[in-house]
């Protein structure tokens, strides 16, 4: 473990067990995805009726941008060496806070936070909609979505920084190549020829930013074993 990491992980963790009711508050923000993908969804929602027909590009590029950082975080955790969390790390001697498990994620590799990757995209893809609403959601990203994470020993702050970083290019990246796609602005047509299917399937999307993906990837998960017993 690199030296900016373990001082800052021996620094917060002096912190854990000081407070029963702070341990469980950032237990609390962890928990419960309303928290995290709920917030950002709501920034989603108001831009679109507030910030016009740009308004509206911004945060559909910043959505399909989102679709590509979750899948390319979770690609990189599984294909990069695997890391231990803090809070499985027995050379760190952590203090787990109140309320986590110690067992919570064990075998789950921390490198990146696909939690930052995802949500400095969305972030960041807000900030080009609206500045003033940018900020907030890279502001809440930060403190209250990351920062619990690395105080409850789930990630070190190099997995906080670097998947922040990749979900910073993403968003760039995805709005660069959105705003010069033919095929974008063939589908975002669709807002004006189908609004019917249009928002419904927009609705479903925010949704599953929400729930953090949770449900579409365990749709995703169990037709992959029911098509594996179908084959077997």
């Amino acid at each position: 473990m690199n030296s900016f990491d373990a001082s800052i992980i021996f620094y917060v963790n002096r912190l854990s067990r000081e407070s029963l009711v702070f341990d469980h508050f950032m237990g609390y923000m962890t928990q419960y995805n309303l928290l995290k993908g709920g917030v950002l969804a709501l920034f989603i929602w108001r831009i679109w009726f507030r910030e016009g027909d740009l308004g509206r590009k911004y945060v559909t590029a910043a959505i399909i941008s989102s679709l590509a950082a979750i899948a390319v975080a979770r690609g990189l955790a599984l294909s990069l060496p695997y890391r231990a969390r803090p809070l499985h790390e027995a050379s760190l001697a952590f203090i787990v806070p109140y309320g986590v498990s110690p067992k919570l994620l064990d075998g789950w590799s921390s490198f990146p936070s696909d939690h930052a990757v995802l949500f400095f995209c969305l972030s960041t893809g807000i900030f080009f909609a609206s500045r003033r609403l940018g900020a907030i959601a890279l502001a809440y990203s930060a403190l209250f979505i990351c920062l619990p994470r690395v105080y409850l020993g789930f990630h070190y702050p190099t997995d906080i920084l670097a998947g922040a970083a990749l979900g910073v290019f993403i968003a760039w990246a995805g709005n660069a190549y959105c705003a010069r796609s033919r095929a974008f602005m063939s589908s975002y047509r669709w807002l004006d020829l189908r609004p019917g299917l249009f928002y419904p399937g927009l609705f479903l999307v925010t949704y599953q930013i929400a729930d953090l993906f949770d449900s579409g990837r365990g749709a995703l998960s169990g037709a992959v074993d029911l098509l594996e017993m179908t084959l077997a």
